[in-house]
């Protein structure tokens, strides 16, 4: 067989070669393609631990408590994870809402949830999915003038992307559904979220060439509180490059608060965090605590300030 006018001759034999050289690595991308991260794997096949939470909410005015109030929401927070001949599967999920007749009527939830694929090396690939009502209050002005709501529609916002070793591609959409659904709807909600993704276009994001990808927010999370001390890291959300810090010290009370009511056996360790965008911004911080053996380390606590007027507390139950 004959390639092109004056080139050398090419065997069968070595034209068997290639050809079958590229079958091979037609199958190859195509089992890649195939064994591609997903949300079609049932999360409860999967090994973990999951944690619901107490949501307590209290008002303040330039940090001064005024108001209090236990029960206004709920929470869960969880990390499967399981390990096969090829590397580690890990899903991490955290979920916040309100219980509108707590919270004066006030009908928020939010949550993410990550799927990621680890290998000797680091992360392989992580898929995030989240979504979120829209909060337009800035002031406790506004969010008083916010309770006891008649609107018949509610807006939200949801984000999907996937991040490889050194690109990412993310989308974010916005739509509004009735004001009659609320956390027990998750399902419901998180289809009409899909179907906006759907129709926006996915953004892509590149790094250098020296430079891996950063993971998303709850697997930077999760490596951090795996360190004994804390320490610095980095994530990604929307394109954008976040700084993630991490401070630990042992917390005497609240070990013998948790011992107590049966979420830990060990020592509990409290954590003072701060994230930021790494190309500037104001710092938003939080606290939560953790038991310092934990083979997963999903908090007991987390406190954090999501509006200059509100701080929240997520407690969890036993």
């Amino acid at each position: 067989m004959l390639a092109n006018d004056g080139a050398r001759r090419i065997t069968r034999r070595e034209w068997a070669r290639l050809t079958a050289g590229a079958a091979l690595l037609a199958a190859a991308r195509t089992r890649a393609r195939a064994t591609a991260l997903s949300w079609d794997t049932p999360t409860r096949s999967i090994p973990g631990i999951e944690r619901k939470y107490r949501v307590d909410a209290q008002v303040v005015l330039f940090s001064v408590p005024l108001l209090r109030r236990f029960g206004v929401g709920a929470g869960t927070a969880a990390w499967w994870e399981s390990s096969e001949a090829d590397g580690t599967t890990r899903v991490l999920d955290f979920a916040a809402y309100s219980l509108p007749q707590r919270a004066a009527g006030l009908n928020r939830l939010g949550f993410i949830q990550e799927r990621i694929r680890l290998a000797e090396a680091g992360m392989v690939e992580a898929i995030y999915f989240g979504l979120m009502t829209a909060s337009a209050e800035e002031s406790a002005d506004e969010a008083r003038k916010a309770l006891h709501p008649t609107a018949s529609q509610v807006a939200y916002t949801a984000v999907d992307a996937r991040i490889q070793s050194r690109s990412m591609e993310t989308a974010t959409a916005h739509f509004t559904a009735p004001s009659s659904l609320s956390a027990v709807h998750r399902a419901h909600l998180e289809q009409m979220a899909r179907q906006a993704l759907a129709a926006v276009p996915r953004k892509s994001v590149g790094f250098a060439a020296d430079t891996e990808s950063p993971p998303p927010f709850l697997q930077a999370m999760a490596e951090l509180l795996r360190q004994p001390k804390g320490g610095e890291g980095r994530y990604i959300y929307n394109g954008r490059v976040y700084r993630l810090r991490l401070r630990r010290a042992a917390d005497p009370k609240a070990s013998e608060h948790f011992r107590a009511r049966g979420l830990a056996s060990g020592r509990v360790m409290a954590v003072t965090g701060a994230l930021q965008r790494v190309s500037g911004g104001k710092s938003i911080d939080f606290r939560l605590w953790v038991e310092e053996s934990a083979a997963h380390p999903v908090p007991l606590r987390i406190e954090y300030q999501p509006k200059s007027y509100l701080r929240l507390a997520f407690e969890a139950e036993a």
